[in-house]
């Protein structure tokens, strides 16, 4: 099991307390290409979720949103 350490975000899962196999649905801007898209010609390159997010911990596979994840509270 991780520390606080595994993220800087502060986000714990509220199952197994795992801190650094989280990982989060977010929006990221991309740039369409005959052959797809590619995240690093887009003009804006961030990322972003907020509270209603979905997340899942890959260490039990608990699913729920980011906000459950913050603090580890159940």
């Amino acid at each position: 099991m991780s520390d606080n350490a595994g993220n800087s975000f502060g986000m714990r899962c509220p199952e197994c307390r795992e801190t650094d196999r989280i990982d989060i649905a977010a929006i990221v801007w991309v740039r369409l290409c005959r052959d797809g898209t590619d995240i690093l010609s887009a003009a804006n390159g961030d990322h972003e979720w907020d509270d209603g997010s979905p997340a899942v911990c890959h260490a039990c596979g608990h699913c729920a949103t980011v906000a459950r994840f913050q603090g580890g509270s159940r």
